[in-house]
This record gives C-alpha cells, structure tokens and sequence, in this order.
C-alpha cells in the first residue's frame, strides 16, 4: 500500500478556500506560476487562466488554438473574448474559427479587423484585408443552427463587432442581421457598415416582435437604413439605450445613400424609435456629415410621431445638424427628459485651420443652442460639446485693442456675448449650462470607430454657468461685465507690474481692489513666463 504525500501550505486548504484566494488574484502570470505547481492547482486555476483572451496577432491566435486543441474543455473556460489586430499580424487569425463555435460559456466577444480606409489600401490598392474571423456564420449559426446541431454562443450577453467582408462586400451589413433575433444577447455595439439588409416586417413572426433581451444598441459611422432599423427596433422587449452615430467620415464603398426616403431626416425615423418608446431612456443621434444630408427636411402631419412620445426618455444627446433637435426646439419631448447633450461635430468638420468661419463658429453654435432654448416650454440642463479645442481658445481669448473691434466685426458681435445670453437664458429656469471639448491627451488625434491602440478621446469642461463670467479657468467679469466694469471705473486705476513691464498689452483688467489681473491669472493657469511664477503686485508706481 502506498503512503500518501503529506501536503501542507496552500496544499492543505480545501478547494473552496483555493478557489477563494485564487479569484483575488488579478495577475495572468501569477495564476500561469500557480497552474504550474501541480495538477489540483492547474485545474483550479485553469478557469480564470482561460476567463479572459486578448488576440492582438496571428501567432497569439496559434498558440490559443494549439492549447484549446490540447485540451478541449478549456473552451468553456472562456467567458471574454477580444480579437482586434492590425492588417500585419492577420495571418494566423483565422485559427480561431473552429474554436469560437465550441465556446459555449463565452458572455463578451468583439470582433475587430482593419479598416479598409487604412493607408494599406490607399491610391487604388485593392483591399485584402477582409475579417479573418468568418462573424456572419457565427451570428447565423448562433441564430439558426443547422439541424441535429445546439446554437453556437448560447450565452453571449455582448457583442462588439468592426468587421469587413471581401470585394465588394466589406461593408455590406446583410447576413448578420440575424444577430437582433440573439436569444440572450443585451448590448450590441456595430461600427463602419452600411446597416442595412433585405429584411423587412412581413419576414417577422409575431413571436420575434418584442421578444429580444437587447437593452442596448450602439452604430457607430454606420450609413443607417431608416427601413432597417424600423424593423430591428420592433424586435427588442425593452430597449433602454440607443446610440446612433451615422457616417462622418466618408469614402468610396461607404457614401451615404442619395435616397432621403431611407435616411434618417424622415418621419420613418420617429416612427421607428416609437417602437420603444416606453423603454427607452438614452437616446444618441449623430446625423452624419453635412455634405451628405438632404438640402430639405419633409413636413410633418399632424398624425406623425413625435419625439414626446418616448414616454420614459431621460438623456438626450443630439448633433446640431440633426432632425430631433428642430423637434426639440418645437417643443416636441418628453416631459421626463432631464438633461440635453449637443455636439457640433458634424459642422466642425467643415472647418479648415484659422479662418472667418472657425471664428464665428462657436457663436453660432451658441446661437443655434439658445433658439433650442427659446423653444422649449421646460428647459432642461444643456451641455454643449465642442468636438476640438478651438471653441474653447477662442472664447477664452483676451483681445488686444488693435484686433478687439475686428474681431467683433468678424464674429457680428463681442466675443462671448452668446455665451452669456444662452447661460442667463437657462439660469432663468435654473437650469444650467456646461460647455466642454472632446480632446486626446497628446497631439495625436484619431476618428471613431476607435481601434486597438488608440487613444479615445476625453471630455473637458470650460464653462459651467454656475461660475457665469468664468471661462478656462479665467474670470472675465473684468472686461465682460459693463456694470461693473463701469464701477470698477469709478475706482482709482491700477495696473500690476507685470502689465506694465510687458509689451502689447494695452490695458491691466483688474477688479480695482488690489486682486489678480486677468493677463497674470492667465499667464499663472498655462504655468508661468518662461518657467518663472507669475506675481501678480500693485505698488504706488504702477497706480495711476
């Protein structure tokens, strides 16, 4: 008889207790060293090993499909998986095809293959770069699989999908259509396709209308079908977010339709979000780039849907250039909406370097925002975003007295008049007003969809009409506020001595009693002059 090996350390726990301490650990290569201890311990932490897969390369998609080869059961281990490579390291991806379909508890998969507006397929080069990952016999398999044969992915919660077919198909929607009849799938998130496919009510059974557990749906620079999306919002029980981003950025294969009757500028639009509109809380809408939109919006009768009719909406986030905010401005929402996003990145894409038009476009954005306003019987909180930073440099700017009144002349006005004008509007309602700009932390700048390894772009607040004369960190009270400015008149005139050793400035606006100017509490936010502190000192001399 053999004796058994006494076991003592983490050995000598019961593998309730193992398994406790295992899933504190965090570390891929800690639970790798674990693994390799012994096989209790490998098949312990072989599940939260496999939890996870991150499938960046050909090689690293080898390596998996050896290992799951090896050992088939560690397929159902996987509950998270993310392949997204570049167009170099595609040789190889394809391994996982036959993998993918034994992956019975997989909760999270995204899908992500290169763009074909890449510079690899730029001047006429032909496009080779097609999803090595065959997604729509995925989707179609998990949907409807072949007799004798369980659905693939029977547990997948949500799917990221920025896939591209061949030749003339890589942005052809079509087949994967089948996805919104997914039995147990709540977030779908599709990037750069034409949404569209062949597919209308009369191929609905009463059985598929509202019977989906989708909550949310995410189309990112996707050229959107209103036909299409009339019938993927009839199949959802209850949809509670819906963000739809049409084409900014448009190319050969993927130009907006000419035919307004399937674009999102027609009544078809609201009829179709009416399908959910006692669920649906969120609600996004980019309208695309400008140049593609139609010259004419159609009349509304008096029987058409209405934007009020989305009963539970509660955020709002619209593009100026798009339909649902003329129903805004009319007075058509909801009375449960409680705040209003707007972004202006459809008209800022027009905009070329320092020009007239770069100028007058943060007031007429502002502009555009306060008739909203004026609109709406019960204001609600307003944020505009600014997709660059210019809005916020150029409302921030402190003018000169040579280019003060050639400014305004340019901009029809002062400078943040507008401003001023859309925050008293609302602070009348108590209602507020917050202007942000959506930037990258370096100097590199990128287009969504947002691919591995870039960088996706952050918001940041620079006005909030709580703090009403403050913008970029800089109180304009001082030149801005007439009445005050007047009173400040009144006062014995001061001028700091950094203003008055310092060219070009041709006045030191100060509150008059001794605080910072507004040329030092600038020159202090960006840091200093020349690396040095900035003290901002009122003296006899400098008083005049």
């Amino acid at each position: 008889m053999t004796a058994e090996v006494p076991q003592s350390g983490l050995l000598a726990l019961v593998d309730e207790l193992l398994l406790s301490i295992i899933d504190h650990l965090d570390s891929r290569d800690a639970l790798c060293s674990l693994a390799a201890c012994c096989h209790r311990l490998q098949g312990l932490t072989e599940p939260y090993i496999w939890r996870f897969l991150l499938v960046t390369s050909g090689d690293r998609a080898r390596n998996i499909a050896a290992a799951l080869d090896v050992r088939e059961t560690r397929s159902s281990y996987i509950q998270e998986l993310s392949i997204r490579y570049p167009d170099c390291d595609r040789e190889g991806i394809q391994e996982l095809n036959h993998f993918i379909v034994l992956m019975d508890k997989l909760r999270h998969l995204t899908i992500e293959s290169p763009c074909p507006n890449n510079s690899e397929w730029k001047s006429d080069v032909e496009f080779d770069g097609w999803t090595r990952i065959d997604y729509m016999a995925l989707l179609e398999a998990s949907v409807y699989p072949r007799k004798g044969i369980s659905p693939t992915l029977p547990m997948l919660q949500s799917l990221t999908l920025h896939g591209h077919g061949p030749d003339e198909r890589k942005f052809t929607f079509g087949r994967c259509a089948v996805v919104f009849l997914h039995p147990t799938l709540k977030s779908i998130t599709i990037s750069c396709t034409n949404f569209d496919a062949k597919i209308t009510h009369a191929d609905i059974t009463d059985q598929q209308r509202r019977s989906t557990p989708l909550k949310s749906l995410t189309l990112i620079e996707c050229n959107v079908n209103v036909r299409f999306l009339d019938v993927v919002l009839s199949l959802p029980k209850a949809l509670k977010e819906l963000d739809i981003g049409e084409r900014l950025h448009a190319f050969p294969g993927c130009i907006p339709s000419t035919d307004s009757t399937t674009r999102t500028s027609q009544p078809a639009f609201l009829e179709a979000l009416i399908r959910q509109a006692d669920s649906l809380e969120r609600l996004s809408h980019i309208g695309g780039a400008t140049q593609y939109l139609p010259t004419k919006y159609p009349t509304f009768e008096d029987d058409s849907a209405r934007l009020r009719h989305l009963s539970n909406l509660r955020s709002l986030s619209l593009g100026v250039e798009t339909m649902l905010l003329g129903h805004v401005q009319r007075d058509d929402y909801s009375a449960s909406l409680r705040e209003l996003k707007v972004l202006d990145v459809s008209w800022a894409n027009n905009l070329k370097g320092v020009s007239e038009d770069t100028l007058r476009h943060p007031g007429r954005v502002l502009r555009h925002c306060t008739d909203v306003i004026k609109g709406m019987t019960r204001p609600v909180d307003l944020s505009i975003v600014f997709s660059n930073p210019n809005p916020e440099q150029i409302l921030s700017t402190i003018p000169t007295a040579n280019i003060a009144l050639v400014l305004q002349t340019i901009i029809d006005g002062p400078l943040r008049t507008p401003m001023y004008t859309l925050s008293s509007l609302l602070r009348s309602s108590n209602r507020r007003l917050a202007l942000l700009t959506s930037r990258f932390s370096t100097k590199q700048s990128y287009i969504p969809p947002y691919m591995y390894g870039e960088e996706v772009p952050f918001e940041e607040k620079f006005y909030d009409s709580d703090d009403f004369w403050r913008v970029s960190g800089l109180n304009f009270r001082v030149m801005d506020d007439e009445v005050f400015v007047e009173e400040v008149k009144k006062k014995p005139k001061m001028v700091c001595a950094g203003c008055k050793d310092r060219m070009g400035r041709s006045e030191c606006f100060n509150a008059g009693d001794g605080s910072i100017c507004i040329h030092c509490e600038r020159d202090m936010r960006d840091g200093g002059i020349d690396g040095n502190d900035i003290q901002c000192a009122y003296d006899v001399d400098t008083c005049a």
